[in-house]
């Protein structure tokens, strides 16, 4: 078969300038109201302390961020604080409660009761935010504040048990 000369046209040669983390990002939200204002500069540094923090948040430690936390669920398969005694169906809000520490706190969502000391410095809200539900049912909580968020999948290693259905509520 004959192309009679015909050939696809290629667009000239580029030169182009590569984004990255160096880069100045320039607010044009601004544009036509005055002169564009550069955003200021995010740094790169995977454990590098953030100067600016949005209101509400709190600062990641070192090695205490989200990827930290799923990648110590690879690592420790039981997080319950149980010394691997097995999945409960026999936990009441009375024992919940008593776990009601820092050192040693118990969450109820869903019905589901969860160890929640090894998760605390990987919280995005702090340590401070959860104490509210330290040995109770944070499930109104937990919905309102984080509905996209699979607990299931989030904590599944410090997964204890479920509450009793026929134990007395407090």
């Amino acid at each position: 078969m004959s192309d009679n000369g015909f050939s696809f046209p290629t667009p000239p040669a580029r030169n182009k300038v590569p984004l990255t983390a160096n880069s100045t990002v320039t607010d044009r939200s601004t544009q036509g109201k005055g002169q564009a204002k550069p955003l200021p500069k995010v740094s790169t540094e995977a454990h590098e302390e953030r100067q600016e923090i949005r209101p509400g948040k709190v600062p990641y430690q070192i090695g205490y961020s989200q990827m930290d936390w799923m990648s110590l669920l690879r690592k420790k398969p039981d997080m319950t604080g149980q010394g691997g005694t097995g999945f409960r169906r026999d936990i009441t809000l009375g024992e919940v409660g008593r776990h009601n520490k820092e050192e040693d706190a118990w969450i109820v969502i869903n019905k589901k009761v969860y160890n929640l000391t090894p998760y605390m410095k990987f919280h995005p809200g702090g340590v401070d935010i959860m104490r509210k539900v330290f040995g109770k049912d944070g499930t109104k909580y937990f919905n309102k504040y984080h509905p996209w968020v699979n607990v299931d999948a989030l904590m599944q290693n410090c997964w204890i048990g479920i509450l009793d259905p026929n134990a007395e509520t407090k």
